[in-house]
């Protein structure tokens, strides 16, 4: 983990921190297209990265990617993961034989969530940290496609989300697309990445320009039906090439910490301070159970 040194502007009194995500060791570049099994279509915005490493990147709205694998990773396992998709993994050394790397994935489906109905109201909760204060930001350190930055929290219960809420302090884009991950882990430790899974049945894109950021950027979740308990991880991830420029939160240094990693497969790192990112939700008195009937097959949301 690396920082920038703090930078004190007379004339305005603010201080800028930025997160600062580890590079990664660059070998030969290898291309590919990443298909579905059933249409053979081609997969736009599927995450690609070497299991515990932070080396990946991110197909684009082709399918097509470009990846630089180094001879260190040769024993390593390539994860290709798309929300309505089955993962599919490749022993690296065996995916650089291929001359020709077309991947295809198959199509999966989910069991959704049948929520009992009361008669009682459920009581409204905040997940999360709002932030104000202009005296601190940090953000993505580059542009490199599947980094993530988010936060870490625990919902007492079962939460049905309503909104998720940016608390932007900076954007120097015209305007933004990032791709939203909710990650709920199966184990009461939240220090234990590995149980972190993406609960998440259709992509969710989150847009905005910079013209929004004078105000919180509000994002209704309630058409997605997403329901969390225990540890989760909310981020943003950075998903297709936007070019040159910068995003920053308004961020308090004493409040908690931001989570962010280099890939989709790499480890999460935590660093002091945390970005205005909270969400809105019900707190569900009743216990959700899963229909036998209730299977649908991933609808993937088109980007706008």
């Amino acid at each position: 983990m690396h920082f920038i040194k703090p930078n004190l502007s007379i004339k305005t009194g603010l201080l800028l921190f930025l997160i600062i995500i580890p590079g990664i060791t660059y070998g030969q570049c290898h291309k590919g297209v990443v298909f579905c099994k059933d249409t053979h279509s081609a997969i736009g915005f599927v995450n690609i990265g070497i299991i515990g490493k932070n080396v990946g990147t991110v197909s684009d709205e082709s399918g097509n990617f470009t990846l630089a694998l180094d001879n260190a990773n040769n024993d390593d396992s390539l994860r290709f993961s798309m929300i309505g998709y089955e993962p599919k993994c490749f022993l690296v050394s065996k995916f650089k034989e291929n001359l020709i790397k077309e991947v295809f994935l198959n199509p999966t489906s989910y069991n959704l969530h049948e929520v009992k109905v009361t008669y009682h109201k459920n009581r409204e909760v905040k997940i999360g940290t709002e932030v104000t204060s202009n005296l601190l930001r940090s953000g993505f350190s580059d542009n490199a496609l599947g980094s993530e930055l988010g936060i870490k929290v625990e919902t007492r219960g079962k939460v049905r989300l309503d909104d998720i809420n940016l608390n932007v302090a900076t954007c120097t884009f015209d305007s933004v697309t990032y791709r939203l991950n909710i990650y709920q882990s199966a184990s009461e430790d939240e220090d234990d990445d590995s149980t972190y899974k993406n609960i998440l049945t259709q992509p969710i894109y989150i847009t905005f320009s910079k013209d929004m950021i004078d105000r919180v950027i509000k994002v209704d979740l309630k058409k997605y039906s997403i329901i969390v308990e225990g540890n989760i991880l909310v981020t943003l991830e950075l998903f297709r090439d936007m070019g040159d420029g910068r995003l920053l939160f308004h961020t308090e240094f004493f409040k908690g910490t931001t989570y962010h990693r280099k890939a989709i497969e790499g480890k999460w790192a935590g660093s002091p301070g945390i970005i205005g990112m909270y969400l809105h939700g019900q707190k569900l008195k009743s216990e959700p159970r899963h229909s036998k009937n209730a299977i649908l097959a991933a609808d993937i949301k088109q980007l706008p």
